[in-house]
């Protein structure tokens, strides 16, 4: 299921807001959070409290989820070809 979101993140169809929540709240909360989950998770932190006086836009931390969404996707790819 995080996989799945991830690539929804990744390929727009799903607002990194929306997507690194349903990870945070749904997934890897009932998988005891694990470590390859952690990026998306702390994502999802930074969007549900972001303000604008963090210094950094809504628009890069949405640019850090799609980021830690593909690179989850390049390391179960990755891991699938050295099987």
């Amino acid at each position: 299921m995080a996989y799945w979101i991830a690539g929804q993140i990744a390929d727009g169809s799903l607002d990194p807001a929306a997507g690194t929540h349903l990870i945070w709240a749904d997934i890897a909360y009932d998988l005891g959070y694990p470590e390859e989950l952690a990026p998306l998770v702390s994502c999802a932190h930074y969007l549900d409290g972001w303000e604008e006086s963090w210094g950094v836009s809504v628009e890069e931390v949405n640019g850090e989820a799609v980021e830690a969404a593909k690179q989850l996707l390049s390391q179960r790819s990755a891991a699938e070809a050295g099987d």
